[in-house]
């Protein structure tokens, strides 16, 4: 066992006690042994998030990790660090979940002394992954503090946490000391797998044809939608209507798991989702918001009011006269907590005239995850009863599907409009619109793409009538996502929605 001892700021650190969190040091193989990593390789569905691809760990950098709970990112922190062991001294990578630790000046001696004894081991490049920093209140205090004493040089960081506003604002009081220059973005999002990835995993012989097309790839995913609202959506069509059937039987998963490995996993096992499954995550979620000095009560009413109103505008001044909440600006503040903690999508209203959205205006609030929706809808309607049977309940009505439909596509608009502007300022209601004229003409999203702007109906249902096209024709392109229809009318196409998702 290491038993060195470190001295930093006064107080006496074990590197033993560091070792208990990184057995890899005395033993490489030990990683095997990680729980996360035996849950991974003992699941019959693996999934190991895109985002990998998008983290350069050979250079100085800072990288954020944001996402929702129970979504995989301390599988994807241990499944990095296995994968760095093959190629890196075991010395050079340093793990800590940050759970205990309550103050910034305890993660700086966790931090110094750890740099102090990995250096006097040799070795290069540090790879150093803090799990759930956000937990320590001031932390950026401590990085900043390592850095500008340390240096970032010879050393990739990876923070995680679970609450966006967090994350991202605190490492945004790190200028310079990120790395901004050595990588592209510094703030990555990891959310529940997208619907193509989820059809790569439950049906990779059809996916597979999808992969001959090019769409596996980001670049040509953006071209190919680029053909699809600029007149060349037909040979798209053409190439994906015989898979058409089996992406529908996927996307009825889907609407069911979410996309999230836990449920996913129970559900090819067992053919449902146990209620402890959902409460898991309600409970980390509740936990969170507690860690916010917010109350659950409250937030209670407040998704209570989403789920009401899901997908139809509503006002804060509204939702606080139905859930008895004395201020609309209450309502607003949990709106935005919810947001940040990834558990709904806000829209705004979207002015034709000006071409920008309407912040004033009533929101489009959305839980955009299926999973989310049916344990916040069971939480809050009856926590007492089956949250799977209720699910399956809902989805099998036509409003519920096509409710689900409507969320889901928004999700996937918003990553799709992340693709074409990726960026650390990223604001999922900067991009993302829905439009309503006082006489009651709706456009369920606008999603902005460059300088332009794609309206997006969603008619999920089993015909499709030239007046649905109305609307979005006063656009100079749109989409009708449908539920099996697929056709071309010069730069307005409708297209089945499991297909359009292979977009994203």
């Amino acid at each position: 066992m290491i038993v060195e001892l470190q001295y930093c700021c006064g107080f006496m650190i074990e590197i033993a006690e560091l070792t208990k969190q990184n057995p890899w040091w005395a033993d490489p193989n030990s990683i095997n042994n990680d729980s996360k990593i035996i849950d991974f390789e003992s699941a019959k569905v693996k999934w190991l998030p895109r985002i990998r691809k998008y983290m350069s760990l050979d250079k100085d950098a800072l990288y954020s990790l944001r996402g929702p709970r129970q979504v995989g990112k301390t599988t994807l922190a241990k499944l990095i660090i296995r994968e760095e062991l093959k190629r890196r001294k075991p010395s050079d990578i340093f793990y800590f979940t940050c759970d205990l630790v309550m103050k910034p000046e305890a993660l700086k001696d966790i931090l110094e002394s750890y740099l102090g004894w990995s250096q006097r081991q040799g070795g290069e490049r540090k790879l150093i992954i803090l799990d759930e920093i956000s937990r320590v209140k001031d932390w950026e205090i401590a990085l900043k503090y390592i850095i500008d004493v340390h240096s970032l040089k010879g050393k990739t960081f990876i923070l995680t946490g679970s609450s966006s506003w967090d994350l991202k604002h605190s490492i945004e009081r790190l200028p310079g000391r990120k790395g901004e220059l050595n990588v592209e973005q510094n703030h990555k999002i990891i959310l529940p797998m997208k619907f193509a990835e989820y059809v790569e995993l439950r049906a990779p012989k059809v996916y597979e044809r999808f992969r001959a097309l090019g769409l596996a790839e980001n670049k040509t995913r953006k071209e190919a939608f680029s053909e699809l609202i600029g007149g060349g959506a037909q040979r798209w069509l053409d190439a994906m209507q015989p898979h058409l059937q089996v992406l529908e039987t996927v996307f009825d998963e889907y609407l069911l798991t979410g996309g999230i490995m836990g449920p996913v996993n129970q559900f090819e096992s067992d053919r449902e989702i146990k209620n402890a499954v959902y409460e898991i995550y309600l409970q980390f979620f509740f936990g969170d918001l507690a860690r916010l000095m917010r109350e659950e009560t409250t937030a209670k009413k407040v998704l209570s009011a989403v789920i009401k109103h899901q997908g139809k505008p509503v006002g804060w001044t509204q939702m606080a006269r139905e859930t008895d909440i004395n201020s609309s600006i209450t309502v607003g503040q949990y709106c935005d907590i919810l947001k940040n903690l990834f558990a709904i999508n806000v829209y705004n209203a979207f002015d034709q005239n000006t071409r920008a959205p309407k912040h004033r205006s009533e929101k489009k609030l959305q839980i955009p995850n299926p999973f989310f929706f049916h344990a916040f809808r069971g939480y809050v309607q009856n926590p007492a009863g089956s949250y799977f049977r209720e699910a399956e309940q809902f989805v099998q009505t036509s409003e519920g599907k096509a409710l689900l439909a409507e969320c889901v596509c928004g999700d996937h608009l918003s990553r799709l409009a992340y693709n074409f502007a990726p960026s650390d300022l990223f604001d999922q209601s900067d991009y993302v619109f829905y439009s309503r004229t006082k006489s009651g003409e709706a456009v369920d999203f606008i999603v902005r793409i460059g300088s332009d702007f794609v309206p997006v109906e969603v008619k999920y249902q089993n015909r499709i009538n030239p007046d649905d096209f109305r609307h979005i024709r006063k656009y100079k392109h749109g989409i009708i996502a449908t539920k099996n229809s697929a056709f071309v009318d010069g730069r307005y196409v409708a297209i089945p929605l499991p297909m359009l998702l292979l977009f994203v």
